[in-house]
């Protein structure tokens, strides 16, 4: 399944956004899902030259310093505030909706569904929202009927994690493109 990705502001090429990924919603059942998609999807927004990233520890030791806990949502005087705190021009929030990890080394596959979109921190808007769920594929997994296939399907089948970081890839590469902007690799 291809990731969709909603964008409504895409920045120009000589603009620079001061970025914050906060933590993500844990899948349930899941505890550490969401802090492994936080991660990775940091990771490919680096890749992003328009977005300048704040460091996620130094994210972390303000929020501890002002003694703020991200659970629950964040609304748009919780996104501004947050923004004047730790200096930045948005806010990644997010969620792994779905974190299924493989069993008996193949079946059930590995499945994970995430969430993001970047708020704004000055007027709360949303820039871009993305969702990308990555799983069964039937195709692929119908050809497990031919015992050589199935072997190498075993072998060389993704787990969570490893759905997760290209679910994370997926859904900034598409961002990038229907922003038209240009991402080192």
């Amino acid at each position: 399944m291809l990731p969709q990705v909603i964008v409504k502001h895409a920045p120009k090429s000589s603009e620079r956004i001061r970025v914050a990924v906060l933590p993500f919603k844990d899948a349930p059942g899941a505890p550490g899902s969401g802090e492994a998609a936080a991660e990775a999807l940091t990771i490919h927004l680096l890749k992003i030259p328009q977005y300048e990233m704040i460091e996620r520890s130094a994210l972390e030791q303000i929020l501890k310093e002002q003694n703020l806990s991200l659970t629950g949502a964040i609304d748009p005087q919780t996104a501004a505030k947050l923004g004047n705190l730790i200096g930045t021009d948005a806010l990644v929030i997010g969620s792994v909706a779905q974190f299924q990890k493989r069993r008996f080394q193949i079946l059930p596959p590995a499945k994970v569904t995430i969430s993001a979109r970047m708020v704004r921190t000055d007027t709360g808007t949303i820039d871009w929202t993305a969702t990308y769920t990555l799983g069964w594929h039937p195709v692929k997994w119908a050809l497990c009927f031919f015992w050589p296939l199935a072997v190498i399907f075993i072998i060389t089948s993704p787990t969570a994690e490893d759905r997760i970081n290209k679910a994370a890839k997926g859904m900034m590469n598409e961002l990038a493109k229907l922003s038209r902007i240009k991402v080192h690799q």
